[in-house]
Order: structure tokens, then sequence, then C-alpha cells
């Protein structure tokens, strides 16, 4: 045993020294690489310094010299030269070519350092400044319309368009564009010299017509109407329309959006110039006038003039001044009438816009709870409807509504809150005979009432009296005080109120469903032991009796509500336990 313990040390002994040379190799090799690489930045770093001190210093120390010594000849050489321009003009000059030369001859290291550096920066410059100007420069068309250019665009689709404009302008008028034809040619320019479609427009039609006129152009609906000699003429006349409609019609302002029925545009340019052309008050008398239509209709089998009147929206006067020799009361079958339409040449539409107040209904929301009856309910959260407001337009045409409110906005001013209601799923008792047993029953009748107060309180102080005491007053059977004794629940049910009340003092009110609800009241402050929404038992604690409100002494003031009425108390619980005392 104790050589193989001796043989077992020797393995672990050889393994951790051969673990250890192995570390020592791995260590020594990246060492190694280590500081190699250190040797070799570093002889880079000497080699960038060496170059530096013998080269750009040496460079920039003979440069140095250089100049001070071309500044000292410069400074010499001043004075003669102004004694000799002054003397003798040409030998000064002549001096001064042969001082240029010799400067070069002597100074020729200083002029090639210079010229080495001078020389590729104004290169440089002149480079960029020509990418730069080359980066505006385009290709581009020059628009000829008989030898003379009109214009230049960018490309063929914009020379088409113009030529199109023109040509649209041209026949929308009534009238066709010279023979000339628009041509182009390539050409190399600036960005900055590109006209616009509409400009080349212009000038093509200033090229081909004698006669032209700038002036603003109106179409409805993109059909041709009319010119005038500006646009403001046009806004002027439709702010006349408009404020003669809106005054007609008593139209307000802050909430109506008045314009015409059909898409109104205009473009200024040049047309040419013909009868087109409308002054203000022509333009003005088209948009607010009106036009007849004649239409001949032919009367069909069994067909009455009340049909005919109802088809077309004419009285009977208008349709027998149309029809001088048509007998209006026995038309007959195949006889042709006609019809004389009169609509506005321009119509108005009216988009008037205003705000309502809607009601957002709440949900009901049902709680399946089997501590109460199939058949019975309890409100637990009474539902509230919430409000949005919205916005609408409503959209008239010459004063005729045309279609039905739209809707543009809605806000949410409160939210709905939903009505949550328990319904029960327990059986519902049954007396002896298989009747139902329900809460509104009496106590004789089978119903399931318990005593408020049953800590030994079941004396009464006062009785219910229809004229003024709507409940029972319990106290002490002992004639003693009933202080902090428990008031408890009759029945099953959900607490609906719990607060203080200036007559009623601390009051809890306890819905028991199918209508019945109960009162306590004159409770201890802070003696409540359940909260609004809490779901109790029968006998169930809810307070404790106390004297707080309007109040002479310590008693329970007890209510019982049918459907919202307060009743009789007491045969809802008398038992043989109460005796029906009075104090």
């Amino acid at each position: 045993m104790g050589d193989l313990m001796l043989e077992l040390y020797g393995d672990i002994y050889r393994l951790g020294n051969g673990c250890k040379k192995a570390f020592c190799a791995v260590g020594r090799f990246f060492v190694n690489i280590f500081r190699k690489a250190f040797r070799a930045v570093c002889r880079f770093f000497i080699f960038i310094a060496t170059f530096f001190k013998r080269v750009a210093v040496r460079y920039f120390n003979a440069i140095r010299y250089e100049c001070k010594k071309f500044n000292a000849e410069v400074k010499r050489a001043v004075p003669v030269l102004k004694a000799e321009f002054r003397e003798k003009p040409f030998k000064g000059i002549w001096r001064f070519i042969r001082y240029v030369f010799h400067t070069f001859r002597v100074h020729e290291r200083f002029n090639r350092a210079v010229l080495s550096t001078v020389i590729p920066v104004v290169a440089a410059a002149v480079l960029f400044s020509f990418a730069s100007e080359l980066k505006s420069v385009i290709f581009a068309l020059d628009v000829y319309v008989d030898g003379e250019m009109v214009g230049t665009v960018k490309d063929e689709n914009a020379y088409k368009d113009a030529e199109k404009a023109a040509k649209h302008r041209f026949s929308t008028m009534g009238e066709e564009m010279a023979a000339s034809v628009p041509e182009y040619k390539v050409t190399i320019t600036n960005i900055s010299q590109l006209s616009d479609t509409e400009t080349v427009c212009n000038n093509i039609i200033s090229a081909v017509s004698e006669k032209t006129v700038n002036a603003c152009g109106i179409y409805v609906n993109d059909e041709f109407l009319c010119t005038v000699d500006s646009e403001d003429t046009f806004l002027r006349v439709k702010e006349r329309i408009f404020n003669e409609f809106n005054s007609a019609n008593e139209t307000d302002q802050d909430d109506c959006k008045t314009e015409f029925a059909d898409e109104v545009t205009t473009v200024i340019g040049l047309y040419p110039e013909n009868d087109t052309l409308w002054s203000g008050k022509k333009l003005y008398e088209y948009m607010s006038g009106y036009s007849t239509n004649k239409i001949t209709h032919v009367v069909k089998k069994d067909e009455t003039v009340a049909d005919i009147l109802l088809e077309y929206s004419v009285s009977k006067e208008d349709l027998a001044e149309s029809n001088p020799d048509a007998d209006i009361e026995n038309l007959s079958e195949g006889e042709k009438l006609i019809i004389t339409e009169t609509e506005k040449n321009m119509s108005i539409k009216v988009t008037k816009t205003y705000v309502k107040v809607e009601n957002v209904p709440f949900r009901t929301v049902s709680q399946y709870d089997n501590n109460m009856y199939v058949g019975t309910t309890m409100t637990v959260v009474p539902g509230s409807n919430g409000q949005d407001v919205v916005s609408y337009t409503d959209t008239f045409v010459d004063g005729k509504k045309t279609d039905s409110s739209k809707e543009i906005l809605r806000y949410t001013a409160s939210s709905p809150i939903d009505q949550l209601i328990k319904v029960g799923t327990l059986g519902v008792p049954v007396d002896d005979s298989g009747a139902t047993v329900s809460p509104r029953l009496t106590k004789d009748q089978g119903g399931t009432f318990l005593w408020p107060a049953p800590d030994n309180c079941f004396w009464l102080s006062q009785q219910y009296k229809s004229y003024g005491h709507y409940g029972i007053d319990i106290v002490s059977s002992n004639r003693g005080s009933c202080k902090g004794r428990p008031i408890v629940s009759v029945a099953d049910g959900i607490v609906v109120t719990a607060i203080n009340s200036p007559s009623w003092g601390y009051y809890i009110r306890v819905d028991h469903g199918d209508g019945v609800v109960t009162g306590y009241a004159h409770a201890i402050a802070g003696s409540f032991k359940v909260k609004v929404g809490d779901y109790v038992r029968a006998g169930q604690e809810l307070a404790s009796i106390g004297t707080t409100g309007r109040s002479t002494g310590y008693h329970l003031h007890f209510e019982v509500y049918i459907d919202g009425v307060r009743v009789n108390p007491l045969p809802y619980v008398y038992s043989y336990n109460t005796g029906a005392a009075v104090k």
C-alpha cells in the first residue's frame, strides 16, 4: 500500500512539474512576441523623428534662411530701383528685369520650394472651382419659335408640357396656334438659366400670336370660361357674390364655409386678345345669373300633367307658358312638350359646421353570485352615461341640403361607467307546500328577516307612524342601556349606503334585492364593520348602536323600504322575542 502511494505521489509531482514547464514556455513565447512588436513600433517612431529632423526641419530651416536673405536684398534694392525709375525710367526697367533674373538664379532653392508649394495649391483650387461649376452645368434644350429663342427647359418632357399648355390655351379660346411650331436644340447651360414651363408657354404664345394680353384665365371644372384683366378682379367678384348670398340666407360666417359648388381655378399668363376677355361686371352678371335650357318631353301613356311637373320640378304656369298651343289639362300619348329649365350658372355650396353633445349609453355587466337567490338581482355599481362632443358638417347647395350630416371630429368629454349588477344563482327557498319564500313576505307569511338588534334589545321606544316616524326605535329589553350593542343585517344583501347624516347620524342601508331595502340609523361613530359594495349575510354585524345625529338617547332606528316606499318594519321582523312593547 505504501509503495502504491509513493508511486501516486510521484505521478502527481511529475504532472505538476510538466504543467509548470509548459506554462513557462507559453509565457516566454508571448513575452518574446510582445518585445518584438514593441521594438518594431519604437523603431518606426525613431525613423519618423529622424526623417523629420534630417529632411523636414532642414528643409524649413533652409527656406527660412532664404526668406531672410531675400528680404534683406529687397530692402537694399528698392531704394536703388526707385532712384533709377525717377532719373532714367528705361534704365530702371532694365535694371528691374536683371534683378528678377538675378534673384531666380541666386535663390534657386527658395524659388523652387515656393513654386513646388504654390503650384499644387493653385491647381487644386482651380480643379475644385471647375468641379463646382461643372455640378451646376447640365444638358438642356433651347426652345425656338421661327428662329427666336423663347426659353431653356430641362428636358423634352418640360418642352412638351410648355407646347401643350400653349396649344390648350389657344384651343380653349376657340383659336388655333399659328403654323409656326416650336423647335428645340440641345445645349449646355447652367441650372440657374433654366426657365419654368409657364414662362416658356407665355413666350411661345407671345412669339406666335400677333395680339396677346397678360390676363387671368378662369376655368370651371377644367373648362375654360373667360379671362379677366387680373386675379384681383376675379377675387373681388367672388367676394361680392358670396357676401350677397350669405346676407340673403343669413349664413353665419364663423360656422360656415362658402364656396362655388363647381371647381373654379385661375391661371395667370399670356392669352390671345379676343372677345373672351371679360370685364368684372360681365363676370359678375354671369356668375350670379341664371341660364335656361329647353327640353323636349314626349308624353307617355297614362302620364298626367302632375307627373311631368314632379319630374322636372316646374310649375304649371311655366309649363303652359312654354307650350301655348298645348292643352295642359288634356294631354295625349306621344304629344311633345317643351320644358324650360332654369338653373344658376354658378351654384354656391355652403358647408356648415356645428357641435353636438351626445350621450354614450353605459353597459350593464352581470356578475353571478351564489349567495343570492335565483331571480333576484342587486345593483352594485349604478351605471351612468358618458358624453361625447361631436363636430358635424352639413352641406347645402343653393340653400338645399345635399347630403346627411357628416362626422368630422369626436371628443370624449366623459366616459360611461358600466353598471354592475349581481344576479342570484342560489336556489330559492320554499315552504312546506313548495311555495317560494320571498323577502317581501311578513314573518307570519314565511318571511326570512332576522331581528336587527339581537343582543337583548327587543323593546320599542317608538313604533312606526305613517305621518312622521317611518321606522321603529329599538332599545334594551331590560330598560338598561343598549349602547355599543351590535346591529346586524336582517337578510342577505349588498351595502349601498354608509354615511354620516345630520339627522340619521352614522347610517347604513342594505339592498336585499327584489325591491327590498333596510336602513339602520344612529350608529356609534367609527363603528362601521362594512363599507359600500360589501356583500353581507343575514345576521352579519354592520355597526354598533349609538346616539349620533338627531337622537335623544342610545337606540337603533330601523326602516324597511319596499319598492322605494318606507313601510312598517314590524310585520317583517316580528317574533315571539320582540313582544312589540313600547317603553
